[in-house]
Parts: C-alpha cells; structure tokens; sequence
C-alpha cells in the first residue's frame, strides 16, 4: 500500500478529488445517424413546370451533360439564366449530387441531398446552423425545399475584399434563380 504524507490542505483536497474521479462516469453521448427524408415529388414537378419554358436554354444546356443521365433520387436544382453563370459540371451520388461553377474569379456549386445527419446532442461542440455562413475563402447559404437539404457554396480569388464572399446578398440572390431541372421520381 502506498502512504502518502502531506502537509499541504490543497494537495491532499486534489489527491481526494482524483481518487474519487474514478467513480465518475460520463454520460454517454447519443450516436450520430444519417436519416433520408422524404421528398414531396408533386410540390417538385409542379415547380418544374412552372419555370420549364423560362429556363430552357438552362435546361437543355445541362441535360447535354453525359452525368445529367445519372438516377438522382431528389430534385436537382440548378441556377437559372438569371444567375448568369455558365454549364455546371455535374455529379450525381445516387441520393445526393453536386453541381459546380467555374468562372473567372469565383467557384460556385449546389450540392444537393435527401439525408440529413441526426445527432441529438452528440454534436454539442458545434455551432448553430444559419442559412448564411463566411467559411474564410467564401461563404456557404443553406436551404431547404421540398424534403431535400441543399447548400450553396461560393469561393472567391479575392474572398476577404469580394464582396460576393463577404456578403450574403449574392448567394441570396443565387438563391432566388434556383429551379428544378430533374429528378428521379415520374421520370422528371
């Protein structure tokens, strides 16, 4: 048995404080889970119809892309003519896709996906969520529409005096020029 001798109050407080630390047992934190939703299909086609003729040069231009072929189960949404953004590179993961811009000075994509991750309070040490975010080289506006999470990223060459980067008004703007050009339900 080992003796410890002290004459200092604080150290034998701190050597009562570890040996009962032992006996503490930490709550265990709920596990993380990845949920798919479900998507409202009618609210989706009906959207598509809606803006069908308005953003068919849009439309076309993208379904020229050999990956807009790919089944994608959630509405893909891409910028409209209004955004005046060039073709978007495309890929499609299944439940999830990603659409990305290339311009001169600025990087901007759409992810899209129908599962969100679930994590009660296993994710404590994380921020709040806002739908606007500067992430350092841009910023990142997140929404959600029929079902599905979508975000919407920029970065910029210049991302701390681009005002693109540093403001939330262009990718709220971005936002508005949003349309469905396809999906995997009813062969839209």
């Amino acid at each position: 048995m080992l003796k410890i001798i002290t004459k200092s109050p604080w150290c034998a407080g701190a050597i009562a404080l570890l040996a009962g630390a032992g006996a503490l047992t930490a709550a265990e934190p709920q596990q993380a889970k990845l949920v798919e939703r479900g998507i409202d299909w009618p609210a989706a086609e009906a959207a598509a119809v809606q803006t069908a003729e308005q953003e068919k040069p849009a439309t076309d231009a993208f379904l020229a892309l050999p990956a807009s072929a790919d089944p994608t189960a959630l509405p893909v949404m891409l910028f409209g003519g209004a955004a005046e953004l060039s073709t978007p590179g495309f890929v499609s993961q299944g439940t999830a896709y990603a659409a990305f811009y290339a311009e001169e000075d600025i990087q901007v994509s759409i992810s899209g996906s129908k599962s969100v991750l679930q994590a009660g309070d296993a994710l404590t040490l994380h921020h709040q969520p806002t739908a606007y975010e500067n992430i350092g080289t841009g910023a990142d506006y997140s929404l959600e529409r029929f079902g599905a999470f979508y975000t919407l990223r920029i970065t910029c060459d210049a991302p701390t005096t681009d005002t693109r980067c540093t403001e939330p008004d262009y990718l709220s703007s971005l936002a508005e020029t949003l349309f469905v050009v396809k999906g995997q339900a009813n062969g839209m």
